[in-house]
């Protein structure tokens, strides 16, 4: 198999001093794919993200980027390499227009051709072109996550990096998000997702993580996680309550 774009390797990182919440994670996520990272509250699902953008530095490990580390670099550093990250909260700017949100988008990139690349994300995102200047915090929580997933993509990254996408969305939100997800990768973005609603999403990745207190548990192609009855039982019982 290729190199990969993206790469974690033993991974240990933290909030405080002499916690680590990673305790050496290995992930790997190639050219095309979507990979989805599952695991009980506490895992270091988001943790992981952070790190991985720079918003959390690594204590030990490294995170490579087709080959080049760059744990340790700044998250305006990263993003001009070609990684976008969407957080779970605080994701627009609320006094904004939607406009607006996505000409901020453009300025993490250099070059980028910001006309151009709202345009096309009006194409992608049919619903923010009809209500480009309407201001972001009077939007639906999947409206104002559709606008986040935008933003990030205005500098047309390598990588798009999710965090909890479908958090606290209405059922019908949740479904036009993942549905999103899919289009954004067929549109040529590899995209790593933490995500709450593990049976989703696995189903639609091309592989999937499972953490347990920081560390890999299992790993493999979705489909396969999911037919898992180790997984199941562990992680996937009770309708999937502890994922």
């Amino acid at each position: 198999m290729t190199q990969p774009v993206l790469r974690t390797e033993g991974l240990v990182a933290g909030y405080v001093p002499e916690v680590d919440i990673l305790n050496g994670v290995d992930v790997d996520l190639h050219d095309g794919e979507i990979v989805t990272i599952v695991g009980p509250n506490g895992a270091g699902k988001s943790t992981l993200i952070k790190t991985v953008f720079g918003l959390l530095a690594a204590r030990e490990g490294r995170v490579l980027l087709r080959g080049e580390d760059i744990a340790g670099r700044k998250p305006h550093d990263i993003s001009r390499s070609g990684l976008s990250y969407v957080p779970q909260l605080d994701n627009v700017f609320p006094s904004l227009t939607i406009e607006e949100n996505l000409g901020l988008g453009a300025l993490a990139r250099k070059g980028t051709n910001a006309g151009e690349r709202t345009e096309r994300m009006y194409e992608l995102f049919p619903r923010l072109g009809e209500r480009r200047k309407q201001v972001a915090g009077t939007m639906s929580g999947g409206e104002r996550q559709m606008v986040a997933m935008a933003r990030a993509l205005m500098p047309d990254p390598e990588v798009l990096l999710l965090d909890e996408p479908s958090a606290g969305l209405a059922p019908a939100f949740v479904d036009a998000i993942f549905e999103k997800v899919v289009e954004v990768n067929e549109a040529g973005v590899t995209v790593l997702m933490v995500e709450q609603n593990a049976r989703r999403a696995l189903a639609m990745s091309t592989r999937g993580y499972v953490l347990d207190l920081g560390r890999n548990r299992f790993q493999g192609p979705g489909g396969e996680l999911l037919e898992d009855p180790k997984v199941a039982e562990l992680y996937l019982g009770g309708g999937g309550s502890r994922i």
